[in-house]
């Protein structure tokens, strides 16, 4: 099972795959894009007459139809028909105020490419900046909104006991840092707005990473984790895609990739929770505690 949520749905796509072609694509859509491919920024006389955004992601849409294709969904059906290898993309649901997680393994299956396409724009659609796509009557917005990641198994409120497929292994991959340093902030609508949700959404992904853990030890699953390092600069404003600091996470990621073991066994600690809880996880429970 492979999931994304934002633009780890664009990421989540092609891992799958997971062919040297499909790697290449990855290298093309993180390192040779700039803002202009994304997004455009709306003028003071659309924001006036009611615009539902900042920016709108014609070039985003564009950028999705480009390497999303009927050939890609092929595959991703394929993937699923042969090996059993699912795909799940997470988004908002900004009208119930739910995440709502896809199953893109079956939407491939029927062949619905207007919908594919809809559901990958939806789960990066950065509210407020990026206006939210409506899908059969509702309004998504990207998936970080509520929650960052899509862990199947570990985010429902019931588990099945024993675990549904055994023990297994979580892999978590945050295209980011998980904690940001501080830095002063442009007084501008836009520059605000970015930044605002992006604190809110720091802490949801610090949120979710703690959620996990608990998750996969309840369920008796390896819990495995990893993200760009501190010292890699990557900036601070996640709509800038400025080559250069893409780039340079890209190489960073790579980098992690190639050494042994990058994985951490144990999420950051924002502070939520006493650091006693996360070592009681992992510590054995006494002979005679009651069950």
């Amino acid at each position: 099972m492979v999931g994304g949520v934002s633009t780890g749905a664009l990421l989540a796509n092609h891992a799958l795959l997971g062919t040297p072609a499909d790697d290449a694509q990855l290298v093309e859509m993180y390192t040779q894009i700039a803002k202009k491919d994304v997004h455009n920024e709306r003028g003071i006389f659309s924001l006036a007459f009611g615009a539902d955004s900042l920016s709108d992601t014609a070039p985003l849409r564009a950028l999705i139809a480009k390497f999303i294709t009927a050939e890609t969904l092929k595959r991703v059906a394929a993937a699923y028909n042969d090996d059993g290898r699912f795909l799940f993309v997470g988004t908002t649901n900004i009208d119930y105020g739910q995440t709502w997680v896809w199953n893109m393994s079956l939407i491939a299956k029927d062949g619905d490419l207007a919908l594919y396409r809809k559901v990958l724009l939806a789960s990066a659609s950065f509210p407020i900046v990026f206006p939210p796509v409506e899908i059969e009557g509702h309004l998504f917005v990207d998936g970080a909104a509520r929650s960052n990641l899509v862990i199947p198994g570990t985010m429902g409120t019931q588990r099945p006991n024993p675990p549904l497929y055994g023990p297994g292994n979580l892999y978590l991959i945050d295209n980011g840092r998980v904690t940001e340093p501080p830095q002063a902030l442009v007084r501008a609508l836009g520059k605000i707005a970015a930044t605002t949700i992006s604190v809110m959404m720091e802490q949801s992904m610090q949120t979710a990473l703690t959620r996990s853990y608990f998750g996969t030890k309840l369920n008796g699953y390896s819990f495995n984790m990893v993200s760009i390092p501190d010292s890699v600069n990557i900036g601070t404003d996640v709509l800038a895609f400025d080559p250069v600091q893409m780039r340079a996470a890209f190489d960073a990621g790579r980098a992690l990739a190639k050494q042994d073991n990058p994985w951490k066994n144990i999420p950051p600690n924002s502070g939520d929770l006493p650091s006693w809880a996360f070592k009681a996880m992992v510590a054995p429970a006494p002979a005679n505690a009651s069950q």
